[in-house]
Parts: structure tokens; sequence; C-alpha cells
């Protein structure tokens, strides 16, 4: 199981918690690959902690279907399903939806502000792809904006556990395809919001949704045809 060289630096935090948000993202990024074995020995030794909160973050991350445990055998990193992604899109584009029309009569101008600050920080991450992640996190924080000015922690949580998964599968496409259409539909949200219109907010953001389940659609189908063709030379 490799580790990178050097430990980050972290804010003041629990231990299981750090461990949890970094495995978390090695996951996403590929760096704990698909059926690679976990070893809660290694990453205590790696972060200088006991194996304790190592083990609580491993149980939260099976909780949300990143690893699995096979008790007195392994813990393994789970397979990246990509041929049944509207189980994760579809969802999400419901709570979006339901979110944002929640939070057009609450939304405060600081909300709004707030937004057009992590449009731009979305717009200014996107130009550079060599790292998707940042661009991600930048994704998420611009939506989770809204759904903190929805008010309704359960939303919240649901969106959050889908969070990963769709991450994780749009990781690897963040890097070679134009943010130029998320960008835009960003800024018509916050325009939508502005105008306290709630039926253009709701469409918008559905048609957001539906078009990267689209893309993301269609690029696994342009993988794996050039997997099968790599297979037949």
């Amino acid at each position: 199981m490799p580790l990178p060289k050097q430990a980050l630096a972290f804010e003041r935090t629990s231990a299981k918690q750090r461990v949890y948000e970094t495995v978390k993202d090695w996951i996403i990024e590929g760096q704990f690959k698909p059926g690679e074995k976990v070893s809660d020995i290694e990453i205590a030794e790696y972060f200088n902690i006991s194996r304790t909160p190592v083990r609580e973050a491993l149980q939260l991350l099976e909780s949300q279907k990143l690893v699995k445990s096979f008790p007195g055998k392994a813990t393994i990193v789970t397979d990246l399903v990509t041929d049944n992604i509207e189980k994760w899109y579809q969802p999400m584009a419901m709570l979006q939806q339901l979110a944002i029309t929640l939070a057009v009569d609450k939304i405060t101008p600081a909300d709004l502000s707030r937004l057009k600050r992590l449009s731009d920080l979305f717009k200014e991450r996107a130009k550079t792809q060599e790292n998707p992640m940042p661009i991600l996190k930048a994704d998420k924080e611009f939506h989770s904006c809204i759904l903190e000015a929805a008010g309704n922690e359960y939303i919240e949580d649901f969106c959050d556990v889908l969070w990963i998964h769709i991450q994780r599968l749009e990781y690897g496409h963040f890097r070679d395809n134009s943010m130029e259409e998320s960008v835009e539909d960003h800024e018509n949200i916050i325009q939508a919001l502005e105008r306290k219109d709630g039926y253009a907010a709701s469409v918008l953001m559905k048609e957001h949704w539906d078009r990267t389940a689209l893309l993301i659609r269609e690029l696994n189908k342009e993988n794996t045809g050039k997997e099968a063709g790599k297979f037949q030379d």
C-alpha cells in the first residue's frame, strides 16, 4: 500500500477526522486503487497515532461504501462503479433542486456574496486542470453554500455522501475537459437567486446536474471503447 513520502500539515482537528479526510481524498484521487488492501497499521504509523482512530475512520469510510472490511482478513478499497452512475446523479439532482427551491426565500446578501466568491474560485481553479482535486472541492463548496442557505441538515448529509462517489467518478475527467459550461451554470444560478426566481433556479440546477451526468456517461463509454480496443490489439 503506497503512501505519500511526507505527511500533510493539518489544522487542529481529531485524529479520526484527519485520517478520514485524508484517506477519503486518496481514494478519490486513485492513490488507493480499487481492490487495494488498506493497512490500519501503516496508516497509524504514517500519522504517528494509535490504531484506534484509524479503525474508527475506516469504519466511517466503510459506512460510505468506499472500503469493505472482511473481518480477520483485510480491508480493501471498493470498486469504482461506472455502469450505473444514475444511482448517484439522480438523487443528487433531486436533492440539489429541492435545496435551491428552499434557499430562494432564505438566501441573504452575505450568502450571495459568498456564492460569487466561490464561483470565481471555481472559475480560477478550472483554468489549471493538472490537479482536479482543488476544482472538485471548489465546486462542492459552491453547491454546499446553497445547501446551507436552504437550512435543511438532512439534505446536506445525504448530499455529502453522494458527493464522495461523484467526486471519485469525476476526478479523472476534470483534467481533460473544459469547465466553461459549469462556470456559466454557476453564474446563471446566482443570477436566478438574486432575482428570487425559484422556478428558474430549480430548472437551472436540474439542467446543470443532468448535463454533468450525461458528460460523465459519454466519457465512460469512450474510455470503455478505448480499453476494449487495446485489448483487441
